[in-house]
């Protein structure tokens, strides 16, 4: 038995000007020196979900299994390592365009990060890019394109009057004001407007639809676009319906929310999921009670089975939080490589977020890993971790088994099973003893594919392991 030393050099195709990654091409990175699609994978130790077993898997034209394939074997020597599944990032709208999916993914696949969710993009930019994403020697991502929103509600005036002009013109050029609409988000203000735009919101097949729903506390009976210094939203009259029709096309719903209000008019409207929770964005002492949750908040959202995706880090990507356009400058699009994500339990906005996480832990509410703002979902778990709410098994769990399984609900994903897609991670110690091996990886598997085999040392790996303190 030989160790493998196989690595691959990833190539994304960019869909503008790029060159496109025939299907010959990619089929060849499945197969081994010798020819051969099988791999036996040895001397590994495989997370259970409790624990780490020494045992063999086999890998079969991308799926597990422990019978013996016939025919020709390559054979992986793990030497002990730590085998957990591929991690998740459950809110993020960095997958984006052909000037970035590249770069992107890398870096996502660098951190072990293959599953990623995006609930709000540009719709004709995603189309662009879908031939570069869920493929094997890439990351997986869904999209749920253009978020439904009301007159002048969230996120209208970041696309409009900040990320037209900061970060969209520069790559692809002059884009007239107004081109985001019905592309980066819809305005629906009634039910009549729910109809006509339905066909505009099912355009591009999205994958899941998004909603917002932002101080909603503010909305009186009426449907009436109300005046304001909040940012707003969907009126929540409207919300009950668009989730029943969004299901009976068979899409489920994630629902942006800031306030507690906003948290309990998408649960009982039924959202399957809420892109946050209430305290990740505070933009006053004022906001800080309105964002506490209570004991029938959170026994309500597990009893309807709705999940909620923490991004904890989202509100302290941002310096200043003093209005919608110092909002809009990164939310949603990550602060780049250079921002840092600072706090500690004692801070207001990781105090009431805290406790709001707790509450919903302790209520059995599925907790999702997402960032929303960081470059990967590695941001995330870490400041989760300086909150110090759950023990490591848990969070482990959290990040590479419920993320990746809710994210792609219909694959054979997120544990080691017989007929399971062959992705995994190999680190060179156990998470549950030292967390900080989970960016000790030395092995990438992605569909029976070895991404790389985790021993370089050159520059590029140094570097991403300088980001990531």
């Amino acid at each position: 038995m030989s160790r493998i030393l196989l690595c691959l050099v990833i190539v994304l195709a960019g869909c503008a000007g790029g060159t496109d990654l025939s299907s010959s091409s990619k089929a060849s990175h499945r197969t081994g020196p010798s020819g051969s699609d099988s791999y036996a994978f040895i001397n590994g130790r495989w997370f259970d979900g409790q624990g780490f077993q020494p045992t063999t898997w086999y890998s079969v034209q991308g799926r597990l299994t422990r019978t013996p394939p016939q025919g020709r074997v390559e054979t992986v020597d793990l030497s002990g390592l730590f085998v957990v599944p591929p991690f998740g990032e459950a809110h993020n709208h960095n997958v984006e365009g052909p000037w970035n999916v590249q770069a992107v993914a890398e870096r996502y696949l660098q951190d072990g990060v293959f599953y990623v969710k995006n609930p709000n993009n540009v719709r004709d930019f995603a189309l662009q890019i879908r031939p570069n994403v869920n493929v094997p020697t890439s990351i997986d991502a869904t999209f749920a394109h253009a978020g439904l929103t009301g007159r002048g509600g969230h996120p209208v005036a970041l696309y409009e009057d900040v990320l037209r002009v900061a970060r969209y013109e520069p790559v692809v050029g002059p884009i007239e004001r107004g081109w985001f609409e019905n592309r980066s988000y819809v305005v629906v203000d009634t039910e009549a407007e729910v109809e006509s735009k339905w066909p505009v919101i099912m355009s591009g097949r999205p994958d899941f639809l998004k909603l917002y729903l932002v101080h909603s506390e503010d909305d009186d009976g009426s449907v009436e676009v109300r005046p304001g210094h909040h940012r707003q939203g969907l009126h929540p009259a409207l919300v009950p319906g668009i989730v029943a029709r969004a299901h009976a096309a068979g899409l489920q719903v994630t629902a942006h929310v800031e306030t507690a209000a906003d948290f309990r008019h998408a649960v009982r409207a039924g959202v399957d999921e809420l892109a946050h929770v209430p305290g990740w964005l505070l933009q006053g002492p004022e906001d800080a009670e309105h964002a506490r949750l209570t004991e029938e908040d959170a026994r309500l959202a597990a009893a309807q089975q709705v999940r909620v995706v923490t991004t904890s880090v989202a509100g302290q990507a941002m310096p200043s939080l003093g209005g919608h356009h110092q909002h809009g400058q990164q939310a949603g699009h990550g602060p780049g490589p250079e921002a840092k994500h600072h706090s500690s339990p004692a801070d207001p906005v990781s105090h009431v977020l805290r406790d709001n996480l707790l509450l919903l832990q302790r209520a059995g509410v599925s907790l999702l890993i997402g960032s929303d703002h960081a470059e990967t979902s590695l941001a995330e778990v870490q400041h989760l971790r300086s909150l110090r709410l759950f023990d490591d098994r848990t969070l482990l769990k959290m990040w590479c088994e419920s993320t990746p399984a809710v994210i792609f609900p219909n694959r054979h994903i997120a544990k080691f099973a017989e007929g399971y897609e062959a992705s995994f991670l190999a680190l060179a110690g156990s998470p549950l003893e030292d967390f900080d091996q989970v960016r000790a990886i030395r092995l990438r598997v992605k569909q029976g594919v070895l991404l790389d085999d985790g021993l370089m040392k050159d520059a590029a790996w140094s570097a991403a392991s300088q980001r990531a303190h």
